[in-house]
């Protein structure tokens, strides 16, 4: 039985290097970051993940093994001053080449996101050595069940095209494809709010 658990700060390191190893040939991160740039993909996610645990909106596996971060994108776009520090050190680590690829995906993927408010899944990993099993699937519920609580309706998005059908199974029934410029083929997905 899979066992879910907020994430925690103690979480922070483990989490971000299964995150990097998850999304190490995905993509996204690929074109982003460089394939297979661990060290990036470290950065990176620490950078989405520390402001999802302080929110409490990160769930992760009982062995750091899989996350889910959630985020509520309202229509309030303001970025504290600690999320704003976050992103200069991850900056710093990445180098402007990479900053600007990220730059390029975000205004891509903003372009074609839906009307807020909505309930965004900005990551689901799973570490390579364990997928398959379950792990990502549970961790879905607890941001299921916020979603539904507050009539929200979720949204992802992938380059990924064998994920489309791993999210379609679990409710994410609504597909929206878009190009990234230089980059992959994407798809935001919605999974409606339940009753």
């Amino acid at each position: 039985m899979v066992q879910v658990r907020e994430a925690t700060a103690e979480d922070t390191d483990a989490l971000t290097a299964m995150v990097a190893a998850a999304f190490s040939s995905e993509a996204g991160w690929g074109y982003m970051l460089g394939p297979g740039n661990v060290d990036a993909m470290r950065a990176f996610a620490r950078a989405l993940l520390i402001p999802k645990i302080r929110r409490r909106t990160a769930w992760v596996t009982d062995d750091c093994l899989a996350l889910a971060m959630w985020e509520l994108r309202s229509t309030d776009l303001s970025v504290d001053e600690d999320h704003e520090s976050l992103w200069a050190e991850c900056r710093t680590e990445i180098g402007e080449e990479a900053w600007r690829r990220i730059a390029n995906y975000d205004a891509a993927v903003n372009a074609a996101a839906p009307a807020r408010p909505y309930w965004y899944l900005e990551v689901l990993a799973t570490h390579p050595d364990v997928q398959g099993r379950g792990r990502a699937t549970a961790l879905l519920h607890p941001g299921f069940e916020v979603a539904d609580a507050n009539c929200w309706d979720s949204w992802l998005e992938t380059s990924v095209p064998r994920n489309k059908a791993y999210y379609e199974a679990r409710g994410f029934t609504e597909s929206r494809e878009f190009d990234v410029p230089g980059g992959p083929t994407t798809w935001w997905m919605c999974r409606p709010s339940g009753p």
